[in-house]
């Protein structure tokens, strides 16, 4: 699905003028709308999967108040090794019976349909989206009143489920103990008047801007919907991003002065030299290329034709590459927006060939270096394609 088509019958471009950041918004659709991104078919199957869960990725909830993972886990050896809390689907099943939600927490990569879905909502909204299922049942209510620290996409798919949307909106709030702690009376302060009472049946979406106060209850059947929370590249990504910058700067690895009025001068330099990082033409293109690439990774393999039919010849991206030698290190740069990444020393004459090169086969690359396995030219190769240095031609 497209984002337009996501947004239907408003249309992308309209919510994105009238309603993103700004207001709540209910969609009807159809109400098999939803049926290819998630249905009880599709559910079962994923639940099933039982090995895939832990304690963290399936917490239960039952009457706003977490069901302890000792009450339906049991250890297990993890897939990665070392012992988890692995859910036991017993007892998940004899909770779901009394009602309690279930949530079910990243599950955006788990299916084509869910990485084609969130793919088309981080290239129309510029965000990384994460995917989240809450199974509810019997008008028990999972969560209390609460504001989510990310925009949320509530697309619902399979039963009905009231949702109390408030007039209340924390401002900008982050996933910072600042906002998660906040006690319960709080939020029941700050939520403000209702501002609707949402019925969402199958084919809806019930779009909240982060920080809006709402609460949902399921019917007495059994509902589902996933929440696709959607984050944006914020203030403190640049201070992430001036604490990098910094680390190579003498005076940001000096040691503070104690006497007070030293302190003062070296504070205001510090403020100073910021001031100028932040202004420079180098920031303003590292910036600018941390929101364009600002979404997650979701990759798809094409099996067999991946192994069957690899690309024999290959062609140079952009010919301003250059390898620089710094400090002991490697570097592929690109001079015209100085973007760079390290290239370990054992590959670096293989790249150094392969980036003064317009174009080239498999065979000229295996000739020019007859003591490098092929398995270890096709990993150099892979690698270069993913970020863009090289292209089958």
């Amino acid at each position: 699905m497209t984002f337009d088509e996501i947004m239907a019958p408003l249309g992308a471009q309209r919510f994105i003028d009238e309603y993103l950041g700004k207001a709540p918004l209910h969609l009807e659709g159809p109400p098999e709308k939803w049926a290819a991104i998630m249905n009880w078919d599709v559910l079962n199957r994923l639940l099933g999967a039982s090995t895939i869960w832990a304690h963290a990725s399936l917490p239960l909830v039952l009457d706003k108040e977490p069901i302890p993972a000792s009450a339906y886990c049991s250890p297990a050896p993890g897939r990665d090794g070392g012992t988890v809390l692995r859910p036991d689907p017993a007892k998940v099943k004899e909770f779901l019976r009394r009602g309690a939600t279930l949530v079910a927490n990243d599950i955006d990569q788990l299916t084509p349909e869910l990485r084609a879905f969130c793919r088309a909502m981080e290239e129309a909204l510029g965000g990384k989206v994460q995917a989240n299922l809450y199974l509810s049942s019997k008008r028990r209510q999972g969560f209390a009143v609460h504001f989510d620290t990310h925009d949320v996409f509530a697309v619902h798919c399979m039963g009905e489920k009231t949702w109390m949307v408030f007039e209340g909106r924390a401002e900008d709030p982050i996933a910072h103990p600042m906002f998660k702690n906040l006690p319960p009376q709080h939020h029941e302060r700050a939520k403000g008047k209702l501002w609707k009472e949402v019925r969402l049946k199958p084919g809806d979406l019930l779009y909240l801007p982060r920080g809006q106060y709402h609460y949902a209850l399921a019917e007495d059947g059994a509902c589902c919907h996933i929440a696709f929370g959607v984050t944006y590249p914020i203030g403190l990504d640049v201070v992430s991003y001036l604490f990098e910058r910094m680390v190579a700067e003498p005076l940001g690895r000096a040691n503070l002065p104690r006497e007070p009025g030293a302190l003062a001068r070296r504070l205001a330099a510090l403020g100073d030299r910021l001031a100028a990082i932040c202004s420079d033409a180098r920031t303003l293109a590292d910036i600018q290329n941390f929101i364009a690439g600002y979404r997650y990774p979701r990759e798809d393999y094409d099996l067999p034709a991946l192994i069957e039919q690899a690309p024999d010849r290959f062609a140079r991206c952009f010919d301003d590459f250059k390898l620089l030698e710094r400090d002991g290190k490697v570097l592929l740069v690109r001079t015209s927006t100085r973007e760079g990444v390290e290239v370990p020393q054992p590959i670096k004459d293989v790249v150094a060939w392969v980036v003064g090169r317009a174009s080239f086969d498999r065979g000229e690359l295996a000739r020019a270096f007859p003591d490098r396995a092929p398995a270890q030219l096709d990993t150099v190769l892979a690698q270069l394609e993913k970020m863009r240095v090289i292209a089958a031609a």
